[in-house]
Parts: C-alpha cells; sequence; structure tokens
C-alpha cells in the first residue's frame, strides 16, 4: 500500500505543477474550455500508473523487471499526459465545436499512456 502511495505522490508533485499551470492559465483567459470533469481527471493517470503493477501481479502476468532508479517513470507519465492535455486545449481553441469529444479522448489517452509507460519504457540501470 505504501509503494501505491509513493508512485502516485511522485506522479502528483509534477502534474500538479503542469496541469495546474495550464488549468490557471485557461481560468485566466476567461475562455470556457475546460469540462467540469476534467479538473480533477488528471490525477487519473498516476492512480492507473500506480494500481498497473498491482494488477498484473494479481493476473500471474509478468512486467518488465523494474528497480528504485525507474523512479523517473510517474514523472514521464505526468509529461506526457500534460502534452497530450496542452494538445487539447490548442485544438479546442482552434475547435471549439469538438471540444467535449477531445476532453474525454484525451482523458482516454492520458489513462493508456500510464499502462504504456509501465510496460513500454525499459527499466534503467542499476
Amino acid at each position: 500500500m505504501k509503494a501505491l502511495i509513493l508512485m502516485f505522490a511522485i506522479y502528483a508533485v509534477p502534474a500538479v505543477i503542469f496541469f495546474g499551470m495550464t488549468i490557471a492559465a485557461v481560468r485566466v483567459s476567461n475562455r470556457d474550455l475546460l469540462l467540469p470533469i476534467e479538473r480533477g481527471a488528471w490525477l487519473l493517470p498516476g492512480i492507473v500508473y500506480a494500481i498497473t503493477p498491482v494488477l498484473i501481479y494479481r493476473l500471474d502476468m509478468s512486467a518488465p523487471p523494474k528497480g528504485l532508479l525507474n523512479l523517473i517513470d510517474p514523472v514521464i507519465v505526468a509529461l506526457l499526459c500534460w502534452f497530450v492535455f496542452v494538445g487539447r486545449i490548442t485544438l479546442a481553441i482552434r475547435r471549439p465545436h469538438i471540444n467535449r469529444a477531445a476532453a474525454y479522448a484525451t482523458i482516454a489517452l492520458n489513462l493508456a499512456i500510464a499502462v504504456a509507460v509501465v510496460f513500454f519504457v525499459p527499466p534503467l540501470p542499476q
């Protein structure tokens, strides 16, 4: 349980900075681009990233071996998800009629990114 909280906390620190900065900039611009669900959806990739190894273990699957040096992975998840979020905000500015669909697609893509980092980011040398 402590490992789950630690992995989520390592994700949450940069995510608060990245997403918080972007959400604040959108609010200051007085544009109605964010859906109410997006104010908290930035936490979901961190939760999914922390829970995925537990689910892999429970399903008796094998995951890539990772050590303590892979504590950079949650930061990678936060950064990649933030890039997707910024792209969605840019798309919403240019094409406001697809804002809702783009928001939900972004949330799904961010969850996929969290799972992909677990499987495809190689372990760092010890």
